[in-house]
């Protein structure tokens, strides 16, 4: 038997390589095998650090007798949904369309042109509850192909029309010129308040369990807050009645304690971001040890995570923890919740550099399972531990275990921090130097450091070491976000300044300089790595969907990987040591929108360039894990658009030459100025109308695109002290070093040196020069 996978760039596929069924990766020789054998495809589609696809691998693909069913009754094919997500996105709609809900690990049965006739997740190897036996639907499967074979292609038919429509259905089911216009402020409040609907006050979170975090709709939920004048009510202006009261200077910091909201939705937006967060940070689903956060929490209280961490996860953790901390630095730079966001940046900053970085990128993800001491695979055997155990690092710090029905499989109990929602509801428990936050006692230190001992003695888990360029930009917009948050350039982190946090964990005048260096230095060089593996600057630049080490995987690069990638350039172009050029940007941005859009009744958005064998291109505006291709080029055009390409003249910019990129079509928006830029992101973002109210969860990216879109704040300046304040307002949209503003003569408005100019659209104020100045014109 060929072995086909031994040499191919998936971690996941290289897995399955020693199997006794006779794999192939996904490819055209594969189908026409099918063809010529006139069997059907069997897709098992997963990824390296998914527990259930080692479960089923172990049970049913490394069995001789079900290898031998698989071999001769069909062509095996094995997918990593990581490398092909629009192969995946394809097989995943069938699946849901089939049974209503989806998975990993997929099994797909299709004819030999690729289309779907029946599908599942994971099989056992013998009947369990309502769940068959993996053989017994082989044999099913194999003789419904033989002896029903008419009625195979009548399914498959009908599929097929179902998913090709299924791509289009959200925006034909728009009027034009709804999806062409930003969705208003009400229907962003009531976007807000649908959601509001599904919050769960006990534990935070939306919804049931199994819990994911939802980290997209938190930055929607802080962005509405902003809006509606919760930081600026703080500040005792355009205060009313109640509202004025809850976020009044003494009574602000009470709001979100016991999680209940108040029934109005600026406060409401807040609770459900404070508690959602606490809830979250405090629990196991967070890893109190190392830093960083599991994929999602079994249980509806955050206490016991399915153990595999994804590098998106945490980079969305990260991005929201930075907006969170903006809000609270707003409301109040000495309380306990500020305190929290900030701990929660700091250390999932530091685990993605520590954890999941490797020289010039960040890997795709660590997983769920390890080797236990008899030597076989065991979901959080690397994280658990036993009461016996954590007894020896002591217990008189802030760490603790926690019970739960959900922990019944695991062979210890897990890690968490729960005390920290007593010490956030304690008014009588002060918050000063004096009396730090319980995360930094000495006693605390100790726990962690002793557990750290001792579960780094154990065997690790796997390392899934693809880079997947979508995630590896957005964790570098997340580190370059937070850097931009601490300071990140000397000038800047040395003047200090009233207000910050000190590494104790008290209110202080010091920031941690060291690690924001860090970020920033870490996100400048990551992203110059990126533009090198696609062909460096001065070359056409070619954006590959991922790498293993220097090989390029199978699948091409989809919007997502173009958005994410161009967004963090964008991102990393506002620290003071980065050379990202504008009109890089530019060039990128129009290839981008060239080849994923096209001109029709309404903005036709692909998230692919299209598969040869499957011959579909996806369209799915919805954010799922990750930000859709659609909302992460709307980001794109948002910034884009405050940059003010118009009047850039890039002046003084040195470091990389040119990165260029070519196009095969014409934009669907030739004019990528402002205002064209301003007109395509309200076209991408308009479609969401349809989702907005009814299926909220859905679409947070987007929401908070299009808050962000409905008041964007542009802030110029060079000056340390003044960039600091407006890099972390939570109402500042980007910070530049020129205003993007033609003067009357077609140059460029400058910005006078130690002066800030805030700016939304071509509307600027007068330079102005002090904090109190700038901070005023933010808060109007």
């Amino acid at each position: 038997m060929v072995n086909r996978l031994a040499t191919v760039t998936s971690p996941y596929l290289r897995q399955h390589k020693d199997n006794p069924v006779d794999w192939w990766p996904w490819s055209k020789e594969a189908f026409a095998e099918a063809r010529r054998r006139d069997v059907p495809v069997l897709l098992s589609i997963g990824y390296s650090t998914c527990h259930w696809c080692h479960v089923m691998a172990h049970e049913s693909f490394e069995d001789e007798a079900i290898a031998g069913l698989i071999n001769e009754n069909y062509l095996p094919i094995k997918i990593d949904r990581e490398e092909l997500p629009d192969i995946d996105a394809y097989y995943m709609n069938a699946l849901q369309a089939m049974r209503g809900q989806g998975g990993w690990p997929m099994t797909i049965f299709a004819t030999p042109e690729g289309s779907p006739f029946y599908a599942g997740t994971y099989f056992p190897p013998a009947p369990r509850g309502n769940l068959p036996a993996f053989t017994q639907v082989l044999s099913a499967v194999s003789q419904t192909w033989t002896d029903r074979r008419a009625e195979v292609t009548e399914m498959t038919q009908r599929m097929d029309r179902g998913l090709a429509d299924m791509a289009s259905a959200v925006s034909d089911a728009l009027p034009a010129e709804a999806a062409s216009e930003l969705l208003s402020g009400e229907e962003l409040d009531s976007a807000a308040e649908s959601l509001l609907d599904s919050y769960d006050p006990a534990w935070g979170g939306f919804g049931k369990a199994p819990k994911f975090p939802p980290l997209m709709n938190l930055m929607q939920l802080l962005a509405t807050f902003v809006r509606l004048g919760g930081t600026t009510s703080a500040r005792g202006e355009s205060a009313d009645g109640r509202v004025g009261e809850a976020l009044a200077p003494g009574a602000v910091d009470r709001l979100g304690a016991d999680g209940h909201l108040e029934g109005e939705l600026v406060l409401d937006c807040l609770i459900a971001v404070r508690s959602t967060f606490a809830r979250i940070a405090s629990g196991g689903m967070r890893d109190q040890v190392r830093g960083g956060i599991a994929r999602y929490s079994v249980d509806r209280q955050w206490f016991v995570p399915h153990f595999e961490k994804m590098l998106y996860d945490n980079a969305l953790y990260l991005r929201a923890a930075v907006q969170w901390a903006k809000v609270e630095r707003a409301l109040n730079p000495a309380s306990k919740w500020l305190a929290l966001a900030e701990r929660e940046v700091t250390d999932t900053a530091g685990f993605l550099i520590a954890d999941m970085s490797d020289g010039d990128r960040f890997i795709a993800a660590l997983d769920a399972d390890s080797l236990n001491a008899a030597g076989v695979l065991e979901e959080g055997v690397a994280y658990v531990v036993t009461p016996e155990e954590f007894a020896e690092v002591g217990e008189e710090g802030l760490l603790q275990l926690v019970d739960s029905p959900a922990a019944g499989e695991l062979s210890g109990s897990v890690v968490a921090a729960i005390r920290i929602i007593d010490w956030l509801g304690m008014d009588d428990v002060p918050f000063d130097e004096e009396h730090p936050a319980p995360w930094t006692t000495s006693a605390t230190a100790a726990q962690r450091d002793g557990l750290r001992e001792m579960l780094d003695k154990r065997a690790q888990p796997a390392r899934d070491e693809k880079t997947i360029t979508e995630w590896n930009s957005l964790a570098i917009t997340a580190l370059a976000e937070a850097a931009l948050y601490t300071g990140a350039s000397e000038a800047v982190l040395h003047t200090g300044g009233a207000g910050t946090t000190d590494v104790a964990g008290a209110p202080g005048d010091s920031a941690d300089t060291d690690s924001s260096e860090d970020w920033g230095s870490t996100a400048v060089h990551l992203w110059g790595a990126m533009v090198e593996r696609f062909g460096g600057a001065g070359a056409r630049i070619d954006v590959r969907r991922s790498f293993t080490g220097d090989t390029p995987g199978p699948g091409q690069a989809g919007l997502a990987d173009w958005a994410q990638f161009i967004a963090a350039g964008i991102t990393v172009r506002q620290l003071p040591e980065s050379s990202v050029r504008v009109s890089d940007l530019m060039s990128l941005s129009a290839s981008m929108f060239a080849d994923f859009t096209a001109e029709g009744e309404t903005l036709e958005v692909f998230d692919s360039m299209g598969d040869e064998i499957l011959g579909v291109r996806a369209s799915d505006p919805v954010d799922n894990t990750v930000p859709s291709g659609r909302s992460a080029a709307a980001e794109v055009a948002l910034l884009l658009a405050e940059i003010g390409v118009d009047g850039s003249a890039e002046s003084g910019q040195t470091g990389n030459a040119s990165v260029s990129a070519s196009s095969g079509g014409a934009a669907p928006a030739d004019d990528l100025s402002t205002g064209g830029l301003l007109d395509l992101r309200d076209r991408l973002l308009g479609v969401y109308r349809a989702l907005a109210g009814r299926a909220p969860r859905g679409c947070g990216h987007a929401l908070w695109q299009s808050e962000r879109a409905l008041n964007p704040v542009r802030v110029a300046t060079r000056d340390a002290e003044l960039n600091r304040i407006a890099t972390r307002h939570p109402a500042v949209t980007l910070i530049t070093a020129e205003t993007g503003v033609p003067a009357e003569d077609g140059s460029e408005v400058e910005v006078p040196d130690g002066t800030a100019i805030v700016c939304q659209g071509t509307q600027c104020s007068l330079p102005v020069s002090t904090a109190e100045d700038l901070i005023a014109l933010l808060g109007a």
